[in-house]
């Protein structure tokens, strides 16, 4: 996964994983999954 790296170093991922509209009982699940496979940008909003 390509990343930016922010003025203070960090290493942030250009993608990131959403789960609008995604049943309540289905998003633990999959954001399990996401951060499995590499995800560490989570939009929850």
């Amino acid at each position: 996964m390509k990343q930016i790296t922010l003025n203070n170093g960090v290493k942030m991922p250009q993608a990131g994983y959403g789960v609008y509209q995604v049943n309540p009982a289905e998003t633990e699940r999959c954001v399990s999954e996401a951060l499995g496979i590499g995800y560490r940008m989570i939009d929850t909003a």
